[in-house]
């Protein structure tokens, strides 16, 4: 085993990332704790209203889902024997899932540029002729699947984490998480589940900075032979 500078650098790059990127979703959710309302006008209004805050939410949550995207598509430098398979897809997910939260939040930057311009019903109406029709509709979907797929490649990242014995078995538990976020939707929910992430994310940066230079380099712990057994 050579342990080499980059490996430690590469190792922290993802500690750091674990941490951070999950802080910024958090942050995005409570620095505008309002829900969206049935009303695409009102909501447009809203962001005329207050479009620094809409801008800065919108950011700090691209910036955190692609930060923690990423980072567990780099903690799968640890799976290299026990977990490989689960590390490989879920590396693979996670990075379609950078290019779908890339989608969707640059559309949100859009309607918050729109929501200035000084003619609001000509602003508008554009917004609409951008979010509505077939081809928008096609657009809006891809970008959420591929964000779902995203999140199921920070699961199988995980799973091979625990298949690998760097982790313990709870930070799963944010599948339960998302499943009611899912089903009941609200910004609490929403908070809930981000402050989870948050946890686990963390324990998971401390499990994999504290860990042995073999077991990040995805190399297998070789248990030393009994001598009594060996002489046996």
């Amino acid at each position: 085993m050579n342990w080499t500078p980059t490996d430690a650098r590469r190792r922290w790059i993802v500690v750091a990332g674990l941490i951070t990127g999950p802080a910024l979703i958090v942050l995005s959710v409570a620095i505008n704790f309002t829900p969206p309302s049935d009303s695409m006008r009102m909501d447009f209004d809203s962001m005329a209203a207050n479009p620094g805050l809409i801008v800065a939410e919108a950011l700090l949550e691209a910036i955190g889902f692609m930060v923690v995207l990423a980072s567990f598509a780099g903690a799968t430098q640890a799976l290299r024997t026990r977990g490989g398979v689960l590390g490989i897809w879920g590396a693979i997910l996670a990075i379609i899932g950078i290019v779908g939260f890339s989608f969707s939040n640059a559309n949100g930057f859009a309607l918050a540029e729109l929501a200035q311009l000084p003619d609001r019903d000509a602003g508008f109406a554009t917004a609409m002729a951008i979010t509505s029709g077939d081809t928008a509709s096609l657009v809006g979907t891809i970008g959420m699947a591929m964000e779902i797929l995203g999140q199921v490649g920070i699961l199988l990242v995980i799973g091979g984490l625990i298949r690998a014995r760097l982790v313990p078995f709870w930070p799963l538990l944010i599948v339960v998480g998302m499943v009611a976020n899912a089903v009941i939707s609200t910004m609490l929910t929403t908070l809930v589940v981000d402050l989870l992430l948050l946890a686990a994310c963390s324990w998971i940066a401390v499990k994999l900075a504290r860990c042995s230079h073999e077991a990040w380099l995805g190399m297998p712990t070789i248990v030393p032979a009994d001598p009594v057994s060996a002489s046996a």
